[in-house]
């Protein structure tokens, strides 16, 4: 009997450790030894510092999308400033619409047939009435375009013209026709006075540039 309460000790005992090694087997499997846990202790530092890196990368990108956003709506502002300028300035082509019309002699005698002063006239009426873009024979009127008679022959952007003449100019086609249908106003005259003219509201008007501005001496004025 003590012999077999012997090995039941023993056997016991046994058992015991076996229990007490399988679970400090199990927990070594679950708690990572000191060594393991500084590793990922560093991973979650350096993963930190990725993430802060890169939301300051991200910043930093925002930053200069919106530079760029904005310098590309500076550009496009001032490429319709550009294009805006230069339909005034008449060095480009235009059209839109508008009134065209043939202004000849007629049956009026020499006296009162047309001349570099007219055409002048015509002009300011048109401009007067809001005319956006006016060309005479095709010589689009700018700024520098010199209307005045040379011999028997009217001279308009060192061109020479004669009647009769095609104005075209862009605009309000009702406003540019009825500030030439006045009473009083240059149809009537020309009707009085032997010459022949008619007015045609156009829907698309195509106005040509006109020469190239050369600016010697004119410069930007500071404050």
């Amino acid at each position: 009997m003590r012999w077999q309460s012997g090995q039941l000790a023993v056997a016991f005992a046994a058992l015991v450790l076996g229990v007490m090694i399988a679970l400090q087997f199990r927990l070594q499997r679950v708690v990572p030894p000191p060594t393991a846990t500084g590793q990922l202790l560093t991973l979650l530092k350096n993963s930190d510092q990725k993430k802060a890196q890169l939301v300051a990368e991200v910043a930093h990108l925002n930053m200069l999308l919106d530079q760029k956003l904005t310098q590309v709506a500076a550009a496009r502002r001032l490429s319709a400033q550009l294009i805006q300028a230069e339909m005034l300035a008449g060095t480009i082509p235009v059209k839109g619409p508008g009134i065209t019309v043939v202004w000849g002699n007629g049956q009026a005698p020499s006296g009162y047939q047309l001349t570099d002063i007219d055409l002048l006239l015509m002009v300011n009426e048109l401009r007067a009435a809001g005319a956006e873009a006016i060309a005479i024979n095709g010589q689009r009127i700018t700024a520098q375009t010199e209307i005045r008679s040379a011999a028997n022959y009217i001279l308009i952007n060192g061109s020479q013209q004669g009647a009769p003449f095609t104005i075209q100019a862009i605009g309000n086609p009702a406003t540019l026709s009825d500030a030439l249908t006045l009473p009083g106003g240059l149809f009537d005259q020309s009707q009085q006075e032997g010459r022949s003219m008619s007015i045609s509201q156009i829907k698309v008007e195509h106005i040509p540039a006109g020469p190239p501005v050369l600016v010697n001496y004119t410069h930007p004025a500071t404050p």
